[in-house]
């Protein structure tokens, strides 16, 4: 008899084996490899910070928070537990009572997928692989069949997690994985959303309401189904009493309790600057593909918040002023004058710091929704006089001397094509024999072309591109006059030489990277190179101090009009027709440029829009806040550009023949001159020697 049983006993043990082993056979084809389970990673959120730690963007696919075992509630813990899987911590993935319980409420019912059995574990198995609930094959024409070969992966699925993970890490697991509505994935977002909280401040029905709302987020939403969303966490909380993890008499006064949800906050500066938030986009998607929205880095960008706040408040001020001179115009014209009835007017900023190049505030455009192209970055404009530092640079590095005279006079020019060019002044005036210096600060065209032509268009289209222009430069004589497009950010990055004193700074907007462990990823290096002759950058900076300083300076009505006090240089720039309006200047901290103008070149800004009318004022409102209000340029307001003795010397200049003054002369002013080379001669009308100089004047290349 007991042999009998034996044999039966044996016959049925290599019948249910050998079961079993088919159902592994037929349903193992789609089930994720050992190492995939080992090596799962959740989607993370990329956050992406400010220099001075504000919250601007976050990129993702999946909006979740990873949080550990230890910071999950216990209330959280019991409610799930209570009414998902009371045996999670017994069983091994699958819970034998919880099926045979399930199929016989399914026979009872006639439905065969009337009731579930998964175990919390299964669901797990379900939330990472999707291809776990996918069926393969001819079953999957039966939807019965293939919900349940959809179950037999999940229980497989299930065991080898199990073999895996200890039961915390897959309670852990399955809290950052779970789906609980509205885009939120995991436990800690759902916090947040929900009811602005920090997991570890869930209250016990907080707890019961997010773990009900797994079994089906949109069904048991508390703001668009409250009153079913209160029942099933009524459910939730008579599960917990059941369970032993709740008193009877908290449970009666936690189910009369309202649900009351608090959306959680952004911080205020969360989707500040969005041309740069999409310009280190697109830096990070070059280095790291798509893994930025799912990898969990955290990027600790170059932008201010504070300055780029009070950029983008003045910016919609003054732009908006700009538009409404040439709504104003345009609504005057003639319909056959073949203007349009409307254009709109688009403009960009860009500030920097000209010692690390770090990009501290950048505005593309007036409306990112609108239009996501980044003027700051991709507009190729003509930049106009505001090219003409290039050609000052290449003169005074070439033996000139801003006490240099030329005659700001008509001047004829035969193109190499054969046609004859007549330049002109911006405002078609001749001014006759001026200083460089003099000639700069009054933006004179004429002066900038004899300058051109003296040093060669290839030389200056040298300068400019060792200095940072990237764009294509045709070495023409007009180069003089701004006439080779070029980008905002490398013009200001270019004009940072100057106060940085010869030395180029690559353009940064990421500072350092750390991935989701806090390990530091990348870290910006500062790619820092000699460009100029610090003694030449010293020149050039207080040649454009005059632009600003002096009277008739076309920078100059940031002192009388606008009352900015710190030091300060700069230079406009104008293009034919006001096509483009620009302004570059900086201080000894800060170098930021605006450019103004429609998208359409064709287009103008119209009746005297020049870079001092329609650039300048927003440059000269963003400085005066920020070094009013911001720390640290508040506290260095007072500091001025350096003149160091060893590099420049300041000396006595006849101001009647612009040369170095004797004693004799009468009539005296200063200017700077670079201590090693080329020295101008003395005055030759008050007792100088009219043969000879303290030293030649030699050409540098």
């Amino acid at each position: 008899m007991i042999k009998k049983i034996l044999r039966y006993s044996l016959a049925f043990l290599v019948f249910y084996a050998l079961a079993f082993a088919g159902i592994y056979q037929l349903y193992n084809d789609n089930l994720p490899e050992l190492d995939e389970l080992e090596n799962f990673q959740p989607k993370q959120i990329t956050k992406v910070f400010s220099a001075d730690g504000k919250h601007l963007q976050d990129f993702l696919e999946e909006n979740r928070e990873i949080l550990t075992y230890e910071e999950i509630p216990q209330a959280m813990k019991n409610a799930l537990l209570s009414i998902e899987d009371r045996r999670f911590f017994s069983h091994w993935g699958i819970d034998i009572h919880r099926i045979f319980g399930a199929i016989l409420g399914n026979v009872k019912s006639l439905n065969p997928t009337a009731q579930g059995a998964s175990t919390l574990t299964q669901q797990l198995a379900r939330n990472l692989f999707e291809k776990v609930g996918r069926q393969s094959g001819s079953s999957s024409l039966e939807a019965t069949m293939a919900s349940y070969g959809r179950k037999i992966r999940e229980q497989i699925t299930a065991v080898n997690i199990e073999r895996l993970y200890t039961k915390r890490e897959i309670l852990t697991m399955y809290l950052n994985t779970v789906f609980f509505g509205y885009d939120r994935y995991g436990l800690k977002s759902a916090a947040r959303y929900y009811f602005d909280r920090d997991v570890k401040d869930l209250k016990v029905e907080e707890c019961a309401m997010l773990a009900g709302l797994l079994k089906a987020p949109n069904t048991y939403n508390p703001r668009q189904n409250p009153e079913k969303a209160i029942r099933r966490r009524n459910q939730v909380l008579q599960a917990m009493a059941e369970a032993g993890k709740l008193p009877s008499r908290s449970y009666k006064a936690l189910q009369k309790q309202p649900i009351l949800t608090r959306r959680g906050q952004r911080a205020e500066t969360y989707g500040l600057a969005p041309y740069f938030i999409e310009y280190v986009r697109q830096i990070l998607i070059r280095q790291y593909g798509s893994g930025i929205y799912r990898d969990g880095f955290t990027v600790r960008t170059t932008l201010d918040s504070r300055l780029q706040q009070i950029a983008e408040k003045h910016f919609d001020k003054e732009i908006g002023i700009v538009q409404e001179r040439v709504d104003k115009f345009l609504a005057k014209q003639d319909s056959a004058a073949g203007l349009p009835a409307s254009a709109q007017v688009q403009a960009a900023f860009v500030a920097m710091d000209p010692q690390t190049g770090h990009i501290l505030a950048m505005i593309g455009g007036r409306d990112f929704s609108e239009s996501q192209f980044n003027r700051s970055t991709q507009a190729l404009r003509l930049p106009g006089s505001s090219f003409k530092p290039f050609v000052y640079t290449a003169a005074i590095d070439n033996n000139r001397f801003a006490i240099d005279i030329f005659d700001d006079n008509a001047i004829t020019i035969r193109e190499y094509n054969g046609e004859i060019w007549d330049p002109e002044n911006y405002d078609k005036t001749f001014l006759g024999p001026l200083t460089l210096r003099e000639s700069l600060k009054r933006s004179r065209n004429l002066i900038a072309i004899k300058l051109a032509q003296e040093i060669g268009p290839q030389r200056i289209k040298g300068y400019a591109q060792t200095m940072g222009i990237r764009t294509p430069v045709q070495p023409v004589t007009s180069i003089a006059i701004g006439t080779s497009a070029v980008r905002l950010l490398e013009l200001v990055s270019a004009y940072a030489v100057f106060p940085n004193k010869g030395i180029y700074v690559e353009p940064a907007a990421v500072d350092h990277i750390t991935d989701k462990e806090g390990n530091t990823i990348f870290a910006q290096k500062t790619i820092r190179r000699e460009v100029l002759r610090p003694a030449v950058a010293v020149i050039m900076t207080d040649l454009m101090r005059s632009v600003t300083d002096e009277p008739g300076g076309t920078g100059y009505k940031i002192r009388t009009r606008y009352g900015f006090r710190p030091t300060a240089a700069g230079k406009t720039g104008t293009t034919n027709d006001y096509a483009d309006a620009w302004f570059i200047g900086f201080t000894p901290h800060l170098v930021a440029g605006v450019w103004v103008g429609m998208d359409d070149p064709s287009l103008s800004l119209w009746k005297r829009q020049s870079g001092a009318v329609a650039a300048l004022p927003l440059w000269v409102r963003f400085m005066k806040e920020v070094y009013r209000k911001v720390e640290p340029y508040r506290s260095r307001a007072r500091e001025t550009f350096d003149y160091p003795e060893n590099l420049v010397t300041k000396r006595a200049v006849c101001k009647d023949s612009h040369k170095l003054a004797t004693k004799y002369c009468p009539h005296r002013d200063d200017d700077l001159f670079i201590n090693e080379g080329a020295q101008p001669s003395f005055c030759p009308l008050h007792g100088g020697d009219k043969k000879g100089a303290p030293g030649s004047r030699l050409q540098r290349f």
